[in-house]
């Protein structure tokens, strides 16, 4: 078996390793070999892929992302020698907390290596839905005069500083605005489509646009407001997820976060 960097040549390929029930993986990996901050890595048996991943580092946090191996060569301790690799290249001098979402066929071996579960990821189905904003003035692109802002109110709903995945995503965000501050922002061309807002009705608005072309969502288990939200219009919860730990725990708003960027960013 040989350990190395996944190649733009190789994306193509790989959903030879897709597991059903996931969306496409390669959009990620694209985003993740031409990204400074992650490294994607390939197990190879001779010339096939059998197991994928990826580190991605924050200024001192780091996450193991879209972790698969090839369904004939599960349980061959794969997925215990690609976790360690990924766990290695994080310089545990910098990077004091390390995370992921763990499906229910990942969780025993993250287990085994120290992963804790932290808190649960709750998996919705619907379908779109067109509701109008109860006040659609409150609702704005991004201005850069609200970059602070924007970064200020991650910070405290993830616990990390993650302003670097944010770089290119600021300019096609939604605000939503209160007072003159930023209590919400909408990601839409980010992954899973990210938000987060710290007023109860900036999250519900957002997810409001959110559900206007969107039909499945995911959110952590302590967002009671969301989850609230998606039931009432008839969203169904279709399984769940774990969000595990290695390392120092740290303070976030698990009940800010609306909707995830992605099982590999929170």
């Amino acid at each position: 078996m040989i350990i190395e960097e996944i190649q733009n040549q190789d994306i193509d390929q790989l959903n030879l390793l897709q597991p059903a029930d996931w969306d496409d993986i390669r959009p990620y990996f694209y985003y993740y070999s031409y990204s400074s901050f992650c490294e994607p890595i390939k197990i190879s048996d001779e010339k096939r892929i059998v197991a994928i991943g990826t580190l991605i580092k924050h200024q001192d946090t780091a996450w193991l992302a879209h972790l698969i191996v090839h369904s004939e060569y599960r349980n061959q301790g794969l997925g215990k020698l690609l976790s360690n690799e990924l766990i290695k290249r994080a310089n545990p001098e910098i990077f004091k907390t390390i995370y992921l979402d763990a499906t229910d066929l990942g969780y025993p071996v993250y287990k085994k290596i120290g992963f804790e579960v932290e808190m649960n990821y709750i998996h919705f189905f619907g379908n779109l839905i067109d509701l109008n904003l109860k006040n659609p003035e409150r609702v704005i692109p991004f201005e850069e005069k609200y970059r602070n802002g924007v970064m200020e109110l991650d910070k405290i709903t993830s616990g990390e500083n993650r302003e670097l995945i944010f770089r290119d995503h600021l300019k096609s965000s939604l605000l939503y605005l209160s007072d003159g501050q930023v209590r919400g922002a909408y990601f839409p061309g980010f992954f899973d489509r990210y938000i987060m807002a710290d007023l109860p009705e900036a999250g519900t608005e957002l997810m409001k646009l959110r559900m206007r072309v969107k039909n499945t969502s995911k959110l952590p288990i302590k967002n009671q407001t969301g989850i609230d939200f998606l039931l009432e219009n008839n969203y169904k919860e279709v399984r769940r997820s774990k969000r595990m730990i290695l390392g120092l725990q740290r303070e976030w708003k698990a009940d800010y976060n609306y909707n995830r960027i992605s099982g590999g960013l929170g």
